[in-house]
């Protein structure tokens, strides 16, 4: 056993039930079983990918409320100059 856990051993030690089951609590959340984290990840990704497509559907309806003649590009550049002022 590494000094690291023996020191862990002994604080755990002095610890009374209340605070050990307390302790085992935060240990438990703090390291979720692998197939519970899996899990997570996949709801997530989940999650973002519908995010994702609800943006991509409503972009026709963003479209209609832009100037024919918008550029994102030129827009971009612009607000840049704005906020960082020019490089050059």
């Amino acid at each position: 056993m590494s000094e690291l856990q023996q020191k862990a051993v002994q604080l755990i030690s002095g610890l009374s039930d209340d605070n050990i089951s307390f302790l085992i609590e935060v240990i438990q959340r703090l390291m979720p079983q692998e197939a519970d984290t899996a899990a997570l990840y996949s709801e997530q990704e989940s999650t973002a990918i519908q995010a994702f497509q609800r943006l991509d559907a409503a972009r026709p309806e963003v479209k209609r409320y832009l100037p024919d003649d918008f550029d994102p590009e030129k827009e971009l550049e612009e607000a840049r100059a704005e906020r960082y002022g020019s490089f050059d």
